[in-house]
């Protein structure tokens, strides 16, 4: 059965840096992780996020293929979104790390907000 409505995400990096000066002889030091930006049916939303890693610098300024930790912290990620019911598309980005997931929206969890309103809709229905 082909589901009517589908929610898309896109996986996408982040990093936070910290400039360092003297102390860090001016090398940039950071965090890197990878997040599934998600929107469809259920509005946009986080569908997921990876672990956060320390690097030194990023090749290019952006996630490195051949670095180990880079890949792993993708991959786990990429696992958990099919763990959540997504499947891979094709499309994305020219990145690497951007590959492109669907799934049933129907299969998204409530917000917080959807519950509040379901909780009240079903008491004034009762």
């Amino acid at each position: 059965m082909e589901p009517s409505k589908w929610d898309y995400c896109t996986i996408v990096f982040r990093t936070y840096h910290n400039v360092g000066g003297s102390e860090h002889a001016g090398l940039n030091y950071g965090l890197l992780w990878f997040e599934a930006e998600a929107k469809g049916v259920n509005g946009r939303y986080a569908a997921g996020k990876s672990n956060e890693i320390p690097f030194g610098r990023i090749a290019e300024g952006v996630p490195d293929s051949g670095n180990a930790a880079h890949v792993n912290v993708h991959q786990d990620l990429m696992n958990k979104l099919r763990q959540d019911g997504w499947e891979p598309v094709s499309g994305g980005g020219s990145g690497w790390w951007e590959k492109r997931f669907r799934r049933d929206a129907s299969k998204a969890p409530q917000s917080f907000l959807q519950k509040v309103r379901s909780y009240f809709s079903k008491k004034n229905n009762q």
